[in-house]
């Protein structure tokens, strides 16, 4: 198999058909050059606009590194083992990364990535020289999310099929592109992978200084004006303050603790500002349309005008096959019961928002429709939240059990939890990301950087335990045949 690089074009990743929203403003234009794109400023914002739409893809983050394979792979479901129910999910529970259908799958998402990491390098190389075609500033926050597009995309590639980092951060791991060149590039060890993904992230932090989200807010509507939105709806962009969160993920993946905890605490001081305000008690608790994204501490999202098909293809009661949930003992007994042990209680907002009671099962909501369904928040996919900010900043205390824990009690009282912790354990740490990120892509990530148990079960024997098999996902064919 090819190399998906060598063929695929921008405008192929810019068209419409994923179901993002129409904020962007993209419309069809597969039939325009390269040439015409590069000649004009808002050729540019359809280009950026167009790799955008294609994170929500389900081969991406409207799926597989979103709320379904990746979510599976970090033991957030209850996963049975017949067939007929469960179609290929039962070998995904057992880590059977060779079965012919995950194969398929996993080389799918690594193939899109790279399509979607080789128009950021077009973009990039076609800001060259043309900086006169923008208004003041623009052409800086076009290159800037392009620059910390490429940087994420490389680092979920490296989360998936990368080592171990904080065993084995010298192993060859992934390429990473800088340019749009259609020859394979090597193999790099994850270290420099990781060195290569902050150099992106600190030049994108320069470009961005300049980002209206550091002195006006998210903006989250159109210009009252009439004029273009291109510099609002912030929240839908790797702002600046996005941009720092990811950079306190990689530092913290990283095992750089003092970085991680420089990067998260700066966006906690801007969310004291306003910027990204934790939600209010009446936004989610006691109303007929809880905002269970708790979308004002999104520091970025996709945007996708038909987020509800997550809810039902995965979620919903009313489905006749399998459908995503947690455990029932797990989620009444742990995540949200056990008090101080676990950190968990059922008046936590986490789970009186998110979860809904039919028959005998609790139901994960956080994707369904809300009532107003015309509103932004309905179309939110999150990507990186406030709360991570908090958990990154007590996990990367020099002491987590003493220092660490006012962060996290800090959070959970924003989650209505009026107990706190008087101590903070890895354990407990670990089922607040649960309860912070469930649903979201991140476990499985999480459970790979502290090379630790993978919790599915609240009986203990039933849990995955940490190893190579589990957590190193072998590269995928189209990558292997570029090696051979």
């Amino acid at each position: 198999m090819k190399h998906i690089i060598t063929t695929c074009m921008i405008a192929a990743a810019a068209t419409l058909g994923s179901g993002c929203s129409s904020w962007l403003d993209v419309q069809p234009y597969d039939q325009i050059s390269e040439e015409q794109l590069f000649s004009s400023e808002e050729g540019f914002q359809k280009l950026l606009n167009g790799i955008y739409i294609e994170l929500c893809a389900t081969d991406l983050y409207g799926g597989a590194l979103g709320p379904e394979m990746i979510e599976v792979m970090g033991g957030a479901y209850e996963i049975g083992d017949d067939a007929v129910k469960w179609g290929n999910y039962p070998d995904l529970k057992r880590y059977d990364y060779a079965s012919d259908y995950w194969r398929d799958r996993l080389d799918a998402t690594w193939n899109k990535a790279y399509s979607l990491i080789l128009n950021c390098n077009k973009l990039l190389e076609g800001l060259e020289g043309r900086e006169a075609l923008f208004a003041a500033g623009h052409a800086a926050i076009i290159r800037g999310e392009a620059l910390a597009l490429r940087a994420m995309l490389h680092f979920d590639m490296l989360r998936i099929f990368g080592p171990v980092y904080s065993q084995r951060p010298d192993d060859l791991a992934i390429p990473y592109y800088t340019s749009r060149t259609t020859t394979p590039e090597p193999q790099l060890p994850a270290s420099e992978v990781i060195a290569r993904i902050l150099t992106d992230l600190a030049r994108t932090r320069t470009e961005l200084a300049n980002d209206p989200v550091i002195t006006q807010g998210t903006l989250m509507s159109a210009d009252p004006s009439g004029s273009s939105s291109f510099l609002r709806y912030r929240a839908l962009r790797l702002n600046y303050y996005a941009v720092t969160a990811l950079e306190a993920r990689v530092q913290l993946y990283a095992g750089n603790r003092r970085e991680a905890f420089d990067r998260a605490l700066e966006v906690i001081r801007a969310a004291d500002k306003g910027i990204f305000p934790f939600v209010e008690r009446t936004a989610v608790v006691g109303t007929d349309d809880p905002d269970r994204i708790f979308s004002s501490e999104v520091l970025f999202a996709l945007s996708h005008n038909n987020r509800n098909q997550i809810f039902l293809d995965y979620f919903s009661p009313s489905r006749t096959t399998f459908v995503f949930k947690m455990e029932s003992a797990l989620i009444s007994q742990v995540i949200f019961g056990g008090g101080q042990t676990t950190g968990g209680y059922q008046d936590d907002y986490r789970n009186r928002a998110v979860w809904s009671t039919s028959g005998a099962n609790r139901y994960f909501y956080k994707y369904a429709d809300m009532e107003n369904s015309g509103s932004i928040e309905n179309t939110m996919i999150p990507m990186l939240r406030l709360g991570e900010m908090y958990l990154i900043a007590a996990e990367a205390q020099s002491d987590v059990l003493e220092n660490g824990v006012s962060y996290v009690n800090m959070l959970r009282l924003h989650r209505g939890i009026s107990t706190s912790l008087s101590s903070l354990t890895q354990e407990q740490l670990i089922y607040e990301y649960i309860r912070e990120l469930y649903g979201e892509g991140q476990l499985f990530y999480l459970y790979k950087r502290l090379f630790t148990t993978i919790i599915r079960s609240a009986t203990s024997n039933q849990n995955t335990l940490p190893s190579s098999n589990v957590f190193v996902v072998p590269l995928p064919d189209s990558e292997t045949d570029n090696i051979q």
